[in-house]
């Protein structure tokens, strides 16, 4: 049967996607990379946050109109959705009734079997603690391009953070050991990957579970002998978990790049409190202080949540000057959402929809300020670029416009994205570059910078 594989949210449901489609092709079936040539769609799902369900369910939604015309035979949903839905399956299969089969995350396995017995019915399959963990071992059908991967290094999460309910649908903590994650990574560069993205719910807090500590500065050391890597990123660090030794690597690994992903959700004393965080406002300024002096040049990443329940204005005020004087390269806000069964929902104090929505608008345009003027630094100086695809057109009017005016009456030069060591794929800014050679994707490249925008740069190469 031709399978497509419809993966929805985050890098870590990527990660299983691959792994699913891994199985699915060694059970028998093809993997197809266009949903028009399918039999059989596989939507694996995010639903870590209300917005996030309600995408994944518009997408199922779309999905069920074409098997609803004849083109598809066989639907089957997995992922988070089904596992945080688990105990109200009854309406899922209502509300859903196109959907041959529901999974969650810890029966991934199982699908190629369960689609051998389809014709026994539908199924609804979710365990009470999920536990899948794939290793190198396991077959892995990539969905991204050839020269980027994402390794998972842990899955799952001890904490207990009151607005979040990902323990609840992702299990415990668990670390996969150094030997495979090395195995896997090699195997990876033979298949033509020069990045690898680590990622997990934790990942500083890799190793603790099998190991007695955090190890993930060892782990780095270990991934950067092998040959044919050459960035090595480190994203979702939880602030509490953050070790000299981790600092040190990314400081003196050559091949790690100096970018921190490092969900920080806010500042103040407490709302951190509130949010079960394990830091408070002084031990977060003093570790943005670390990065700043012991890694010189190193980008960060974080994540604010703005509109908690009892947040003041006081407080958001807080967060606009830590923004201003911390500077962060890569920011993200989330609006709060009230998650099903967390104890946030159940707090006193939650904000309307108009406050949150109001406050998440007023810092998105306070970091857009802050991340202009840190690009417009990059203006006329050289960088180095990973290049990823070419483009028939760039994707913003300032890249457009910069471009069309520099162009030679001989005619218009390919224009290619890529990104800088201070960009993850999918989620960060892109550089648009201009060549007079061809380039590929995958291959590293000196460029300068012409031209920026609030989240990207604009670059001649060679």
């Amino acid at each position: 049967m031709k399978v497509y594989v419809l993966s929805l949210g985050c890098a870590r449901t990527l990660v299983d996607s691959e792994g699913l489609a891994g199985l699915l092709a060694r059970s028998g079936h093809t993997v197809t990379e266009e949903i028009g040539q399918a039999e059989c769609v596989v939507v694996n799902t995010c639903a870590f946050i209300r917005e996030a369900e309600e995408e994944s369910i518009a997408t199922i939604l779309d999905v069920a109109d074409l098997k609803r015309t004849g083109k598809l035979r066989r639907l089957y949903v997995a992922g988070c959705l089904p596992q945080k839905r688990r105990l109200e399956r009854k309406e899922l299969l209502k509300l859903l009734p196109e959907v041959d089969g529901f999974l969650g995350p810890g029966d991934l396995r199982r699908l190629p079997a369960l689609i051998e017995r389809n014709g026994h019915g539908r199924f609804f399959v979710t365990s009470p603690v999920p536990t899948l963990l794939f290793e190198s071992k396991d077959p892995r059908w990539r969905l991204t391009s050839k020269h980027f991967a994402y390794l998972k290094i842990s899955e799952g999460c001890d904490h207990a953070c009151t607005f979040c309910s990902i323990p609840q649908f992702r299990g415990a903590h668990r670390s996969r050991t150094m030997e495979d994650l090395v195995e896997e990574a090699k195997r990876l560069v033979s298949d033509g990957a020069v990045e690898l993205n680590l990622v997990g719910q934790d990942t500083s807090y890799y190793g603790a579970d099998l190991y007695g500590r955090p190890r993930l500065a060892e782990l780095l050391e270990k991934l950067s002998r092998i040959s044919g890597i050459r960035w090595i990123r480190v994203l979702y660090a939880h602030p509490a978990h953050v070790t000299d030794a981790l600092i040190q690597a990314i400081r003196d690994l050559p091949n790690v790049v100096k970018y921190v992903d490092i969900p920080l959700q806010h500042i103040n004393d407490a709302l951190l409190s509130a949010m079960r965080r394990e830091t408070d406002g002084g031990q977060i300024r003093r570790l943005i202080d670390r990065f700043r002096r012991e890694i010189p040049g190193v980008a960060l990443r974080t994540t604010f949540i703005t509109g908690f329940p009892g947040e003041t204005e006081d407080q958001v005020k807080e967060l606009e000057e830590f923004m201003k004087e911390a500077r962060f390269e890569r920011l993200g806000i989330f609006p709060y959402s009230p998650e099903p069964k967390t104890p946030s929902e159940r707090m006193p104090g939650q904000l309307s929809e108009e406050i949150r929505q109001e406050r998440f608008g007023r810092l998105m345009r306070l970091q857009q300020g802050i991340a202009k003027e840190i690009n417009e630094q990059w203006l006329g100086r050289e960088i180095e670029v990973l290049v990823d695809e070419p483009v028939d057109e760039p994707g913003t009017v300032q890249a457009r416009d910069t471009l069309q005016s520099r162009v030679s009456p001989s005619g218009l030069s390919p224009i290619y994205l890529g990104r800088t060591t201070a960009d993850a794929p999918e989620v960060d800014g892109q550089v648009f570059i201009r060549s007079q050679a061809p380039l590929s994707a995958g291959q590293l490249v000196r460029a300068r910078v012409v031209d920026t925008s609030e989240y990207d740069l604009v670059a001649e190469a060679g």
